[in-house]
């Protein structure tokens, strides 16, 4: 038995998604293709604009076979965490034999794997060229570009500015510091860019051109479904909803702030000049202009949005590395192929972490620390789910009450 191993965000799941999912399972000969994916919120900071539940249904629909959820403390962490987080669950499934991931670089793996070898080990002189860029003012991508520039090729330093690319080395970081025996798989990325805000006629649009394509308030539109994979298209465009934004949680936001202005400092991604910034006293405005009073050079609207979720669900660094000292993980699945029923069998038996296909067995089978990050993942789910209820007074599925996705192969 092959098994291969994606790691996601489905936010929107479309056709360049489906084409990772037949090209996985192409390169690898793999049986079975199981995806790691963010739930109710995304490693940008924002909310996933279609719940968890929904993607994974469109995940299953279009090849995939089983989904898994990558706990919330990964799924909203820097691409250096997210990636740690997913690598851990595959890893320690103990039956993943391959990882595929998407690049906009056409270079050979062992680019990656010796890149990532590299900021891995990070030499002295390149800790101290990081550290004197830090200290001018850059952000941290940017003084890792500037030092990193005084010791890789220019088809190195090209996989650090590419979002798809960035995140594969962060995959090949994870995979060399556990020293994994999961064989990496680069998938040339076709079509439109990551951050792309046009929709392509001729090739696969992006997710955020895709998202751009949504209105607040209103139902799925033409323009958008059709540039969907028909199974995905006809699954929307029955749900009796429309999507979730980051703007439906702004009065959240301000609310979380200002009952813990003592505090902010104690959050994951929250510096002490940042805190002073959220501090400051902002008229009532939108979404967009309460982040523009925020961004400054050193910090990015991702930092910020990411550290806004954060307040929000008290997450504090210390909790935040005590799951990462402690590798802290679970296998919760959202949903499977029928086929791949076999799969499922197998991780029971292989997996050295929790297998989760109900929240009820969390007590039984998760000890206090998977406990504490699985806390965080209903919390997700809870609070999302409410601020759908408010916009369009549709009840989703929770995380104990909603019933595993079993699609017939």
């Amino acid at each position: 038995m092959k098994v291969a191993g994606i790691i996601v965000e489905y936010n929107p799941f479309h056709k360049g998604h489906e084409y990772h999912i037949k090209e996985t399972r192409r390169l690898t000969g793999a049986d079975f293709v199981v995806a790691v994916m963010s739930g109710a919120f995304t490693e940008r900071g924002i909310p996933a604009c279609i719940d968890k539940f929904t993607r994974t249904e469109c995940a299953l629909a279009c090849g995939a076979d089983v989904v898994l959820e990558l706990p919330f403390c990964y799924a909203t962490g820097s691409a250096e965490f997210f990636a740690e987080g997913a690598v851990t669950i595959l890893e320690k499934l103990g039956c993943i034999d391959s990882l595929c991931f998407g690049t906009e670089n056409d270079v050979p793996l062992s680019l990656y794997m010796d890149t990532a070898a590299f900021l891995c080990d990070e030499p002295p002189s390149y800790k101290k060229a990081l550290q004197d860029g830090l200290r001018t003012g850059l952000t941290f991508p940017q003084a890792r570009l500037l030092a990193a520039r005084l010791f890789l090729c220019d088809d190195a330093l090209a996989l650090l500015g590419s979002p798809n690319s960035l995140l594969g080395l962060e995959y090949c970081k994870a995979l060399h510091r556990k020293k994994s025996n999961i064989k990496p798989y680069t998938i040339f990325r076709i079509g439109s860019g990551y951050h792309d805000t046009k929709v392509s006629s001729e090739s696969f649009s992006s997710a955020t051109a895709l998202r751009a394509l949504l209105t607040p308030g209103t139902a799925f539109p033409e323009s958008f479904l059709s540039e969907l994979p028909s199974a995905v298209a006809v699954l929307l465009a029955s749900k009796p909803y429309a999507p979730i934004f980051a703007q439906d949680f702004l009065s959240l936001y301000r609310y979380a702030i200002e009952q813990t202005s003592d505090r902010l400092t104690s959050f994951a991604d929250v510096s002490s000049e940042l805190a002073g910034r959220l501090s400051k006293r902002f008229p009532p405005c939108d979404y967009e202009t309460f982040l523009n009073h925020l961004k400054t050079r050193q910090y990015t609207r991702t930092r910020i949005e990411r550290s806004l979720l954060h307040i929000l669900f008290q997450l504090k660094k210390d909790t935040l590395n005590t799951f990462r000292e402690q590798n802290t993980g679970y296998a919760r699945i959202l949903g499977f192929r029928e086929n791949a029923a076999p799969l499922l069998k197998t991780f029971k038996q292989t997996a050295s972490l929790p297998v989760l296909t109900k929240l009820a067995q969390k007590d039984r089978r998760c000890n206090a620390t998977e406990n504490e990050l699985l806390s965080y993942d209903i919390a997700a789910t809870d609070l999302y789910n409410r601020v759908a209820y408010q916009k369009y007074g549709v009840l989703l599925p929770d995380d104990f009450s909603y019933i595993i996705t079993n699609v017939n192969s």
